[in-house]
């Protein structure tokens, strides 16, 4: 016979059985693994270029998006060369990257343009185009509509850079007939037309190549890059002002399909990130620029100004966009068109309305 007590007892332990089957949450499966994006460049992780974009660009990401979108970075040459971080982010070796498209520009001269122009806009006029003016939508609608990215203008503000570190005095467009200059995108174009020799080196090449006089003149980025590397130590000649480059951006580029696969939240919150980093670090690299100046400024190198220049090499910008346009359109490629029309519009306008701002 079954005591009451141990009939209270059972009936106990029954009910607080069916009550954890009640209220027990169902069997969680094991948490995935956060993506942790891998971001390459086409600069050292650690140099002077990556302190000023990519660290600012991880820690603000990270940041605005609660460590949702969490980036490594990767130095170039490890998951890409200088020039193909692109590809390889369609081939998924790489899932973003800070690039710079006038590297590509022999691909399509519309990376030149948007890369920044030789004698075209300067980075207040740019800037204005870029965010206000439609420059950036036509970039991004480029990007998807020709190779399946999106990207962000990275710092569209950024600044002049120094002309040229030369071995050789330069004062005329004739003085560049003959000289061995790296570069890049449209103004290796127009050089050869000025009888110059352009050379595409990758940034790890450029000081031994000055050094050794592979090369007579080299452009590099701005003053405070350029006195890191230590460019004045090896050329007597810096001329000013950056006319081949008076403004540039950089851009995020990751795949478009990843891209849209983000939450919409995160999309804002990865864009707003990728706008603050450009505006901070132009802000960061213009002001590093006068203390740059200011020290080179002491030194014993001779220096040149260019700024006469000036109309000559816009007058070369638009008509080497106009070749380039003509010769997609050829092709059937009418995105040359497209970009050239809105930038040439956009500067005229500023030229012509912008007269009330103090210069």
């Amino acid at each position: 016979m079954t005591s009451k007590r141990l009939r209270i007892g059972l009936g106990g332990v029954v009910a607080a059985i069916l009550a954890l089957s009640v209220v027990a949450p169902p069997a969680v499966k094991p948490a995935q693994a956060q993506k942790v994006w891998k971001l390459t460049s086409y600069v050292p992780v650690g140099s002077a270029t990556w302190k000023t974009f990519h660290e600012p660009l991880i820690d603000i990401v990270h940041t605005l998006t609660d460590e949702k979108i969490k980036i490594k970075g990767y130095s170039v040459g490890v998951l890409a060369g200088p020039f193909d971080s692109w590809k390889a982010i369609q081939r998924d070796v790489a899932d973003m990257c800070v690039c710079f498209s006038s590297f590509i520009a022999n691909q399509d001269p519309v990376n030149a343009v948007f890369g920044g122009l030789a004698g075209g806009m300067n980075s207040l006029m740019y800037v204005h185009w870029m965010h206000k003016g439609g420059g950036e939508k036509l970039w991004q609608a480029f990007r998807r509509e020709t190779q399946g990215l999106q990207n962000f203008a990275l710092g569209s503000m950024g600044p002049s850079e120094i002309f040229m570190h030369s071995h050789r005095k330069v004062e005329s467009m004739a003085d560049l007939k003959g000289m061995k200059i790296r570069t890049t995108g449209a103004w290796a174009s127009m050089l050869k037309d000025l009888g110059a020799s352009p050379v595409v080196l990758a940034p790890g090449d450029i000081y031994t190549s000055l050094e050794r006089k592979v090369i007579d003149a080299t452009e590099w980025i701005t003053p405070m890059s350029n006195i890191r590397m230590g460019l004045q130590k090896i050329a007597k000649y810096i001329v000013i002002p950056g006319i081949h480059q008076p403004s540039f951006s950089q851009e995020i580029v990751i795949s478009a399909k990843a891209y849209d696969k983000l939450p919409r939240s995160l999309q804002k919150k990865f864009a707003l990130a990728v706008r603050l980093t450009g505006f901070d670090t132009d802000l960061y690299q213009g002001y590093e620029d006068l203390k740059a100046m200011e020290k080179l400024r002491a030194g014993r190198n001779t220096w040149l100004n260019v700024s006469h220049m000036r109309d000559a090499v816009t007058v070369l910008g638009r008509k080497w966009t106009a070749e380039q346009a003509k010769r997609q359109a050829a092709k059937g490629n009418m995105w040359m068109q497209k970009v050239q029309d809105s930038y040439w519009a956009f500067f005229d306008k500023w030229k012509k309305y912008a007269d009330y701002r103090v210069k």
